[in-house]
């Protein structure tokens, strides 16, 4: 069985899961089969649970990046063929990983080539994130993974008015020569089958040789504390869990800002009762964004996830995320049971394979 393999990269926050989610469901309603991978530093991904909510079949490859973790990535995908089936499948690399035409797209070439056919690499460029208020080595991974694109893909056109959208074309254009660069809107859908039919038309471009320095991309990643946390909030009185997690992320916002902390990513999936609520930020400054929510709906018990990439060190934002949750919960009322907890930085990227030609 021959499955299209779709890859969507870019830096964190760049709106790859929204993206990923509205293509599977596009492609749905046109009748194929479809799958999605996701992939993060550890489990209790918003990500998966995201998807899950919107039933689709999903694998999730968890405690490093594709490249690091690749029979795991292959495993995923022959879990999907075997269980559904797929014409195509979506795959979300984590964030922060870079080289994934050597380390992913010519491995695939060069030991399945008829088990998949790879579509163009694509890589979300965020026109709202200014790499500039991260260290220099996280800047890095941003700049590699535009470099190394197919397609590059300005996200959030729907908050962009057409003169910016187009500067933002010509300098990405005039930079990266090497990769089609195209606009889109996740949240309306504006420029999806576009982009689609060359995701399905075309075949990934996998001559050109990243040149990579993997002391500096680990460094970046180095700078990046994650944090992973499941839990579950109650209260005797009935509280609304839309306005616990506006608290929560004003308050992780405002420690971040204190301690000159620069968000990548914060993100928190809620369910209670019969209300499904995410919601995320991506910059110091910028507006929160929900992708499910808010309610007035109350609840006595809420059960959530929540993933937070800021740059600091993983000791202080385990701190600062037990803080806010602990004050938040004060202020409101609200017992909070911690179920799970992980909080570290990256290890340093050590692929399986690294093919400079196929």
């Amino acid at each position: 069985m021959t499955t299209r393999l779709l890859l969507v990269g870019g830096f964190l926050g760049a709106g790859k899961t929204t993206l990923l989610l509205k293509a599977a469901q596009h492609l749905t309603n046109q009748g194929y089969r479809v799958g999605v991978v996701t992939n993060d530093q550890a489990e209790d991904l918003v990500d998966t649970a995201m998807v899950r909510q919107y039933n689709i079949p999903v694998m999730e490859v968890a405690g490093g990046c594709f490249c690091c973790l690749f029979p795991d990535l292959l495993a995923s995908v022959e879990r999907l063929q075997e269980s559904v089936h797929p014409d195509i499948i979506l795959a979300e690399p984590v964030g922060s990983c870079t080289d994934l035409i050597s380390t992913v797209f010519r491995p695939l070439q060069a030991y399945y080539p008829a088990q998949f056919r790879v579509a163009p690499l694509t890589v979300l460029a965020d026109p709202f994130r200014d790499p500039k208020s991260f260290p220099e080595e996280v800047g890095y991974i941003h700049e590699k993974q535009l470099a190394e694109a197919n397609l590059i893909v300005v996200s959030k056109k729907d908050l962009l008015d057409e003169k910016t959208t187009q500067a933002h074309l010509q300098t990405l254009q005039r930079r990266y020569p090497a990769g089609q660069v195209l606009t889109l809107s996740a949240q309306t859908g504006e420029g999806l089958q576009e982009w689609l039919e060359i995701c399905l038309q075309q075949p990934s471009d996998i001559k050109q040789v990243l040149e990579m320095n993997y002391e500096t991309y680990a460094q970046g990643e180095a700078h990046l504390a994650w944090l992973n946390a499941k839990g579950q909030v109650s209260s005797p009185v009935p509280f609304s869990p839309s306005t616990w997690m506006s608290s929560v992320f004003q308050m992780i916002e405002q420690e971040c800002q204190k301690r000159g902390a620069a968000v990548a990513h914060v993100k928190m999936h809620v369910s209670a009762e019969e209300q499904i609520l995410k919601v995320s930020l991506t910059q110091l400054g910028g507006q929160v964004s929900w992708d499910l929510g808010p309610t007035d709906e109350k609840t006595a018990q809420a059960y959530f996830i929540l993933n937070a990439r800021v740059s600091t060190t993983p000791e202080t934002l385990e701190a600062l995320v037990s803080l806010v949750l602990t004050q938040v919960g004060a202020q409101m009322g609200i017992h909070l049971e911690m179920t799970n907890l992980a909080c570290f930085s990256p290890l340093p990227p050590r692929p399986i394979y690294r093919l400079l030609s196929v």
